[in-house]
């Protein structure tokens, strides 16, 4: 359990389960299109469907529409049972997040990121034939409300999608409306009635606005034909509506729940070289530390737990150690200060944000903020390990 500021109850996790996806694009039956490998890789279409056309003059641009609305895009991260990664969501209400079912499947903790603001969230719907879900959020988020387009747009219209392809920062791409009303095939599974797009779409795209130039939703991003150039699906906005209008009161979705799940695998989480010790220990305390994150990310504990001290072994044990970080998913890893007294020896203080599973977190939180002070000690052969930690300035968690 993540209850106390050692070593064994600090992990840093971002990794996914493997996923396959096939999507049969309209007229291409059995071509092996994009959906997932992990859900992080799952791309988001959103789809639009843009409302009466205003004249040209009263039409604002797309830049405008970007400035006024990626408020309320959500970043949405979970930790799952098999698939588990970063994915897109929007905000309808201060509370109700709008998204696609694969990234919240199967969930054991969702976390959402708004615009500086950070909580978690419960599924309350889940659609997997359409593909659609809603998760409400535990703290009202303040970003922009959108609107769902009731019709669908015409092909050639102008759209545009926002979202975090690939973990990335929050992007925007810009397309047209190439189809409508495709049947494709995502994992297995038909979809009827997708708007096709040529906006740019990728991994983490997914669950994200597909915005007309009027600025309401006309889909959401939901799969890529990886097998060709400009060929994306989304989710009628209009099938969103009907089935969060449905939604709006019901009680939560219980969560799933397995023995080992993970977060999402968006590459190694790098802890950059601390300044206020020598060039040398910088780059050895930076390696160990993204070893140890990185460990703790892919479920590789053992990885992780070789980069604490023989002591610090010694006082433990490995299966205590991976059974009190498993679930954990930790990002946004800062440095908050850092000293060095003796050659073989450093105080570094570390900042960052974990997800977990209620159960193995302190107080039962799935979500934490931590500042911990780390010891680190380097062996005759130069390589630093992990010995100790403690809170940094008298504190080390507050939930998120």
């Amino acid at each position: 359990m993540r209850s106390a500021p050692i070593i064994g109850a600090i992990a840093v996790a971002a990794c996914t389960a493997a996923c396959s996806a096939q999507v049969a694009g309209y007229g291409v039956a059995g071509q092996r299109m994009a959906a997932a490998t992990p859900r992080t890789n799952r791309v988001v279409t959103v789809t639009a469907t843009p409302t009466a056309a205003a004249s040209s003059s009263a039409t604002p641009s797309f830049s405008q529409i970007y400035a006024k609305q990626r408020s309320g895009v959500v970043r949405i991260e979970t930790v799952g049972c098999s698939d588990s990664g970063v994915g897109t969501g929007f905000l309808l209400s201060p509370t109700e997040v709008v998204t696609v079912a694969h990234v919240v499947d199967q969930a054991v903790v969702v976390s959402l990121k708004d615009a500086g603001q950070r909580t978690t969230g419960t599924v309350v719907g889940i659609d997997r034939a359409r593909d659609l879900a809603l998760v409400r959020a535990d703290a009202p988020l303040t970003g922009y409300h959108f609107k769902l387009a009731d019709r669908l747009p015409a092909v050639g219209d102008d759209v545009a999608a926002i979202g975090f392809p690939v973990g990335d920062p929050i992007t925007f791409t810009q397309g047209t409306i190439s189809g409508l009303h495709r049947h494709i095939v995502v994992d297995g599974s038909p979809r009827r009635g997708m708007i096709e797009t040529d906006a740019a779409i990728n991994p983490g795209n997914s669950g994200g606005p597909l915005l007309g130039e009027d600025g309401a939703v006309y889909g959401l991003v939901d799969a890529k034909n990886v097998g060709a150039e400009g060929i994306a699906f989304a989710v009628p906005a209009a099938q969103a509506s009907f089935d969060v209008g449905a939604w709006r009161n019901a009680s939560t979705y219980p969560p799933d729940n397995c023995s080992d799940p993970l977060g999402p695998s968006q590459g190694t989480e790098t802890v950059a070289p601390p300044a206020g010790v020598s060039r040398s220990a910088a780059y050895g305390i930076a390696r160990a530390f993204t070893t140890y994150f990185d460990g703790i990310n892919s479920g590789d504990y053992q990885a992780a737990w070789d980069v604490l001290s023989p002591q610090r072994r010694a006082n433990s044990s490995y299966e205590s150690f991976a059974d009190g970080d498993a679930t954990s998913y930790d990002t946004d890893v800062v440095v908050l200060a850092a000293s060095q007294t003796y050659a073989d020896r450093a105080e570094v203080a570390l900042g960052f944000t974990s997800l977990q599973r209620s159960d193995k977190g302190p107080d039962g939180d799935i979500c934490d903020d931590w500042t911990l002070d780390y010891t680190m000690v380097r062996s005759a052969d130069g390589t630093w390990y992990i010995d100790n930690a403690e809170p940094f300035q008298g504190s080390s968690h507050t939930a998120c």
